[in-house]
């Protein structure tokens, strides 16, 4: 008995020692916090960048006019904080804001087949301005100039076109509830409307004339090389014997798609390599899908960045086509995510990239083959032009 109450004993002693000192550092931390910051902080995370962001925090309480949206401050301090490493690229995302990202990214998303605008006499109200014949919203009745008023009893009054989106995006079981107003009728009424996979258009083609193709590649997205292979088949069903490739304005998007897509293209061998800070280095390589044995040329410009530069970089130096406009945008350097523990996530620059013959081409683009700018005062595509010249001689 003695001996259970002296470890009883020894226990309270121990909690209470512990007690104690965590209330000793409490009262120091939050002493230090109070304390005016004393020198000029040097790294974020260290004792001396807590106490100032207190101090600016309690500066605000007491003196900023208007009300403080305190989760909204939180975020841009961590967006600040990537927003110091001065990279255009690195930023960080709320769990909403990566979740459209990756959509964007991915080409596909759950949707009902409406396009809105803000319209109305001060431009307040969601207007309706194509509804994609075949899609669940035409099929349910919604017709184009119907003003959006709620989604799934939400009141869209205010909201900006985006916010509308992802709400009729974020709704849940794929069922989206439109209240409506439409013209002719006195009373708004609800439409019920089940949600399908929409996939956008990245890649469009025709026929310039009875041998040349054209295809166009606005974006490198999850559905880009599927729908290369497909636009690339159709054309050649239509007698494809050559093809201009244009590639202008192309922002970029996934390396995964454009090597995808590049596999189309170039049968074998390294389509392109990074390297991280370590010097570790990766290469990507054709897949062998298959090889287009036609004479190609490829469209570029000032606009053409990053995943396009790539594939061009690539037809390049393995002269699989001749590469006609004017130099690239110089994006040679990759980014990758990182989920952190709340759900938000860090998109960081991690590596270069290079050519498959060994270019680094961040800050200084590709050269084309054939330089040709174009003239902002004509109405005519001089690029596309010197491309037919060209692809007729081959």
């Amino acid at each position: 008995m003695e001996k259970k109450v002296k470890k009883t004993r020894e226990k309270l002693s121990f909690i209470r020692g512990l007690l104690t000192g965590l209330g000793i550092v409490a009262v120091i931390y939050f002493v230090s916090m109070a304390l005016p910051v004393g020198g000029y902080a040097q790294k974020p995370g260290t004792l001396q960048a807590l106490r100032k962001s207190k101090e600016i925090q309690r500066m605000i309480q007491n003196y900023y006019l208007d009300e403080v949206d305190e989760l909204t401050q939180t975020e841009y301090m961590y967006l600040g904080q990537v927003a110091g490493l001065g990279d255009e690229y690195s930023t960080y995302y709320t769990p909403e804001q990566y979740a459209s990202y990756q959509r964007k990214q991915a080409g596909a998303y759950m949707g009902i087949g409406i396009s809105i605008a803000l319209a109305g006499e001060d431009e307040s109200e969601i207007v309706i301005v194509e509804c994609q014949e075949g899609y669940p919203a035409a099929e349910a009745g919604i017709q184009v100039e119907d003003v959006i008023l709620a989604v799934n009893g939400e009141e869209v009054e205010g909201m900006t076109t985006a916010e509308v989106s992802t709400l009729i995006q974020s709704s849940e079981n794929n069922t989206v509830i439109l209240t409506l107003r439409r013209e002719g009728e006195s009373d708004s009424f609800d439409i019920s409307v089940e949600m399908t996979e929409l996939e956008q258009t990245y890649v469009e083609g025709e026929m310039l004339n009875k041998t040349v193709g054209y295809i166009s590649i606005s974006q490198f997205t999850g559905v880009t090389s599927n729908q290369f292979k497909n636009t690339y088949g159709e054309l050649q069903l239509q007698g494809m014997e050559k093809l201009i490739l244009d590639l202008r304005g192309n922002p970029g998007g996934l390396v995964d798609s454009a090597c995808d897509t590049l596999s189309q293209i170039i049968s074998s061998g390294v389509l392109v390599y990074t390297e991280d800070k370590n010097g570790k280095r990766t290469e990507r390589t054709s897949d062998g899908i298959g090889s287009i044995e036609i004479p190609l040329v490829v469209l570029v410009n000032a606009d053409t960045a990053s995943s396009a530069e790539i594939f061009a970089g690539a037809i390049q130096d393995y002269q699989v086509g001749t590469i006609v406009g004017e130099t690239t945008y110089g994006k040679g350097i990759v980014q990758d995510t990182y989920r952190l523990s709340d759900g938000s996530y860090l998109k960081l620059t991690v590596s270069r990239y290079f050519t498959p013959n060994g270019h680094n081409i961040h800050g200084v683009g590709i050269t084309p083959d054939v330089e040709v700018s174009m003239d902002t005062d004509s109405d005519k595509d001089i690029q596309l032009d010197e491309a037919l010249k060209l692809i007729a001689e081959l």
